[in-house]
């Protein structure tokens, strides 16, 4: 838990969350055609963080949500164009 005193200025988006410092790291690639990947991980609940990055390690914001407790689907507005990486972070 962090605790601050003063001011804080914000310029940028900042994400709260508790990290008990299990991850597992999954690769999507696109096909050009489909907008949503299921992912399956091992941490057994749907309470877990997922983090997407591109191939730059940049934050990507795709739609996500937990499908049982060991799979999330990812979901992109538009399809990711063929051969384009993106690195999949679930953390519990």
């Amino acid at each position: 838990m962090a605790l601050l005193e003063g001011s804080l200025r914000v310029t940028r988006f900042v994400d709260a969350a508790e990290y008990r410092g299990l991850a597992e790291r999954s690769d999507l690639v696109g096909d050009g055609e489909r907008t949503s990947f299921l992912v399956s991980h091992s941490f057994g609940s749907p309470h877990v963080a997922p983090a997407l990055y591109d191939s730059r390690g940049r934050p990507v914001y795709a739609a996500s949500r937990p499908v049982g407790s060991s799979e999330i689907l990812i979901s992109f507005f538009y399809p990711p164009r063929a051969g384009e990486t993106f690195t999949l972070v679930v953390r519990r």
